[in-house]
């Protein structure tokens, strides 16, 4: 699939990719969802709750940007080489919530992710350093990397895991 670079790009990547990852989700057994190992010692469920949790972060840094801050990407106390150490940091605080509960504030995160994206003009969304929080990229760049490409990601790993246990079966 193609990057996303444009809003009607955006929301229809996002939209269909959501879509295939929920479809995904809906049909994994309890113990697939929440106990085979996908990636690492990560399960289906603590995929998706990475991408709820990178969803949130990138909540933070628009809200800073709106503000006038420069927010501090991806997170307050982590440079980019520090992302392993993040995406622990992310499953330790995540990884107790409730099957549920998680698809309930994903999908509200994705819901709010693309009313974000809907403000925005084609413009806006592809000029690179337009606002303080996206750096020197695009504001498309950080929507598509929370949206779509994430989505794809976790796709792939959940597909990849489910084939390998159905071919050792």
């Amino acid at each position: 699939m193609a990057r996303a670079r444009n809003k009607q790009q955006l929301l229809e990547f996002g939209k269909k990719e959501f879509s295939n990852l929920m479809e995904l989700a809906g049909s994994l057994t309890p113990k697939q969802r929440d106990e085979e190992y996908i990636f690492d010692n990560r399960s289906a469920k603590d995929i998706i709750a990475h991408l709820y949790a990178w969803q949130l972060l990138l909540f933070n840094w628009y809200e800073d940007g709106t503000k006038g801050k420069k927010p501090q990407v991806p997170a307050p106390g982590y440079a980019i080489k520090d992302i392993p150490a993040l995406n622990e940091k992310l499953f330790q605080e995540h990884k107790n919530i409730k099957w549920d509960d998680l698809i309930k504030k994903f999908t509200t995160s994705h819901e709010k992710l693309l009313g974000m994206i809907k403000k925005y003009s084609d413009e806006e969304l592809i000029t690179k350093r337009k606002y303080s929080w996206t750096g020197s990229t695009n504001a498309a760049s950080y929507f598509a990397s929370a949206l779509s490409s994430h989505y794809v990601w976790a796709i792939g790993l959940i597909k990849k895991k489910i084939k390998e246990l159905t071919t050792k079966r």
